[in-house]
């Protein structure tokens, strides 16, 4: 599952059962472009399937990328998309870590006995999380 939380406190949630690579973190954009509109910028982790040259590819339409003194890759920018990713190992300027830390507190205690049973309970728990407000994250 992958989520995005936007600067108007609204959510979205990406569910898939495959394990997660460079293509999910594309169709996540897509679906983030589809969703909230034509002009975003994205702020990613540095998760493998963020972080990942047909990610960038898919952004900027080329290899091309700006990259930071120790040549990681910093932004990529595309037609009405900005990519920036946090710095690596520091989850707690990433709001959305804020979201799965409630659902995992959510699933404190539960035994699921099932995948349809695990997706119902999920999609119970982010019902139930409070989105945090990003500029508290970016903006401290």
């Amino acid at each position: 599952m992958l989520g995005a939380v936007t600067d108007d406190g609204d959510s979205f949630y990406f569910w898939t059962e495959e394990n997660l690579n460079r293509f999910h973190g594309i169709r996540l954009l897509e679906a983030l472009k589809e969703k909230f509109g034509e002009e975003l910028v994205v702020f990613l982790d540095r998760a493998g399937y963020f972080y990942a040259r047909d990610l960038w590819e898919h952004v900027s339409g080329e290899r091309a990328t700006e990259t930071v003194g120790d040549s990681s890759v910093a932004c990529v920018r595309g037609d009405g998309l900005e990519v920036w990713y946090f710095p690596s190992k520091l989850p707690e300027l990433n709001p959305v870590e804020g979201c799965w830390d409630q659902l995992n507190e959510w699933f404190k205690h539960r035994l699921i006995p099932d995948l349809p049973r695990l997706k119902q309970h999920l999609a119970r728990g982010i019902s139930q999380i409070n989105e945090p407000n990003i500029w508290n994250y970016l903006c401290p």
